[in-house]
């Protein structure tokens, strides 16, 4: 596949689309584990604190106890905008 901006010949793994400087870059893979090398103490669940070794432990925790993660982008006043958050792209 030839790149209708650039001309570059895409090659599998290649990310389709043109970087600033006309270039692409080779894509890549990681896998993000589900553990927690030396554990992660969490004092917020009950009035001890908790240690978990696997993020999914602590999901299946917070489920028992009918807690839900919530993320939540909030603008500047007036403004979708924040210094907090970034494009990924």
């Amino acid at each position: 596949m030839i790149c209708e901006k650039c001309g570059h010949e895409l090659q599998i793994g290649d990310y389709p689309f043109c970087e600033k400087d006309g270039g692409h870059l080779p894509g890549g893979n990681s896998v993000v584990g589900d553990d927690i090398p030396g554990g992660l103490v969490i004092d917020h669940f009950s009035s001890t604190p908790m240690k978990f070794y696997s993020k999914s432990a602590i999901a299946a925790e917070a489920k028992r106890r009918g807690l839900v993660s919530i993320v939540e982008h909030v603008g500047e006043r007036g403004s979708d905008k924040s210094p907090h958050t970034t494009r990924w792209y």
